[in-house]
């Protein structure tokens, strides 16, 4: 008897192992399913834009992203570890600081690569050229700022001075509207999204087959 009842233990367990590879076979076929439908509407409709162009012009969002949070929570846990006498804290901030200027370099660097880069025409290009601008502008004022700062902090032991905090907060303010414009530039004009700019040129080529014969 008792050996009847592991075996039919067993064969129980090996069919609910079999029932959940089943489970997991047949939603794993759905999900490729779903996906290969989904690519295939896609393409049907919306022409795809190459992948082999623009390597570079990926590196610059990377940058800006780990540019905001290095700098703003170095900079933050640094003020803070200043006021509650926290040197561990301080030292954190630091680096997290320092890591954060480098970030800076590197997304204005990038930045001003892409802007430099041939790429197609866009729908936008004349709306956006004072955001461009500002953008471009602000961001070597905060890559200048945020080196100044950057030299004083390798000058200064224990509490940070008032007016290198009230400089960091300006600093921080200013990467808050440089974020907002590189935000206006791509989310409102579609800036270096080459989706957008495939389908500029494919509109700018059907209004110029459309003039002749009107």
């Amino acid at each position: 008897m008792a050996t009847l009842a592991v075996s039919s233990q067993q064969s129980a367990v090996s069919s609910q192992h079999e029932g959940g590879r089943l489970w997991t076979l047949d939603l794993l076929l759905s999900i490729l399913f779903l996906s290969h439908a989904t690519v295939t509407y896609a393409q049907d409709d919306v022409p795809v834009p190459p992948l082999e162009a623009g390597a570079l012009l990926t590196f610059h969002p990377i940058c800006v992203h780990f540019a905001t949070a290095l700098t703003v929570f170095g900079l933050l846990l640094d003020c803070v570890g200043s006021w509650c006498r926290q040197e561990r804290w301080q030292h954190a901030g630091r680096l997290g600081f320092f890591a954060g200027v480098v970030a800076i370099g590197l997304a204005v660097l990038s930045g001003w690569i892409e802007q430099e880069l041939p790429r197609p025409a866009s729908a936008f290009d004349a709306q956006i050229q004072d955001v461009l601008f500002y953008h471009e502008y602000l961001g070597y004022g905060l890559l200048g700022l945020f080196l100044v700062l950057a030299i004083a902090r390798l000058r200064i032991h224990g509490r940070l001075p008032t007016m290198f905090v009230v400089l960091s907060l300006l600093g921080l303010g200013g990467l808050v509207v440089q974020g907002y414009l590189g935000g206006e530039l791509v989310y409102r004009y579609g800036a270096g999204v080459r989706a957008v700019q495939i389908l500029s040129s494919q509109q700018m080529d059907n209004e110029q087959k459309k003039a002749p014969e009107e």
